[in-house]
């Protein structure tokens, strides 16, 4: 799910805060079980607030409509992740209009919990086509069960637009996207969505770099190969992937100039073999679990990119 932020705020840390607060009363040897069960209930309180989307996003830029969308596909995308495809009106189109990288609010009949879903389309297929494309991993958060549990073709539901990570237009700058997981999402969203521009004006990024790093435990987890792969035959780019709890079974597609697959985690290394013919000022988006985003992040800097060119979007 997304935080629709771009502060450095987790719960890793809210933790950290915490234990060192009980410790201090568990080491002094007061009366530590009443102090320590009013400290781990503040934090129960506080981890249901975290997980909470409209709490985690209230401060994120949001569209005032809020508009109907009926589910016209939900299929498989992995052992563990279900694609969502949502049809609006024509009269709903513009309300929804969204950068590419945003989410969605999605209120569901019968759920009280709002779901917070990544955007995997890019703008000018919701322009064209009327979709909103959602790929959702199982959870028993409500939003995220129902999706895997109820969902099905015809089932309506409401979605208002929002988010403040999103694709920075600039032209001619090189672009590198990191992904972890279901962090691809949004960042699959910015790749369609500079395929669209390269496409209606080829010039306009003839002299920018686009590359594309993706990791998943399993070569399974990697979603929308099939699609990146399709982009690629479209516009000039780059693929790299990397499995990090599996080994190659002898499936793998073999790594060719420009793809690669590799068996280990995204390192400095690797990150330097890979960028290194970027611009510093390359705009970099990443988008993953907390700790992969602190870990890219400083990766990126130990390089030499620029920090005020770095984006990206945690989710829990």
């Amino acid at each position: 799910m997304p935080t629709g932020a771009v502060v450095k705020s987790t719960a890793a840390g809210l933790f950290r805060s915490i234990f060192k607060s009980t410790s201090r009363h568990s080491f002094l040897c007061r009366s530590i079980s009443s102090d320590i069960e009013d400290e781990l209930t503040k934090f129960k309180e506080t981890t249901q607030h975290t997980r909470d989307h409209m709490k985690r996003t209230e401060h994120s830029e949001r569209h005032r409509e809020i508009c109907p969308a009926r589910v016209i596909s939900v299929k498989n995308l992995s052992p563990t992740v279900k694609g969502v495809l949502l049809h609006l009106n024509d009269s709903d189109r513009q309300a929804t209009s969204f950068l590419a990288g945003q989410w969605v609010d999605m209120f569901i009949p019968g759920v009280e919990t709002v779901g917070g879903f990544s955007i995997c389309n890019s703008p000018r297929s919701l322009e064209v086509e009327g979709v909103i494309e959602l790929a959702v991993k199982f959870s028993n958060h409500p939003p995220a069960h129902w999706i895997h549990t109820q969902c099905e073709v015809g089932s309506g539901v409401d979605i208002r637009v929002g988010g403040n990570f999103h694709y920075q237009s600039t032209a001619n700058k090189d672009l590198l996207l990191i992904a972890g997981g279901v962090g691809i999402n949004p960042l699959l969203s910015i790749f369609r969505h500079r395929r669209d521009l390269y496409l209606d004006n080829p010039e306009s990024l003839s002299l920018a770099k686009t590359t594309l790093i993706y990791s998943a435990k399993t070569y399974k987890e990697l979603l929308f190969q099939d699609k990146i792969e399709k982009i690629s035959q479209e516009i000039p780019c780059s693929r790299h992937y990397y499995i990090t709890k599996e080994g190659n079974d002898g499936t793998w597609p073999h790594s060719i100039p420009r793809r690669t697959y590799t068996n280990a985690k995204i390192s400095g290394e690797s990150l330097l073999r890979t960028v290194g013919s970027h611009t510093k000022a390359t705009d970099s988006y990443i988008c993953g679990p907390p700790a992969f985003i602190d870990r890219i992040e400083k990766n990126l800097l130990d390089v030499g990119f620029l920090k005020g060119n770095i984006f990206y979007e945690k989710w829990w």
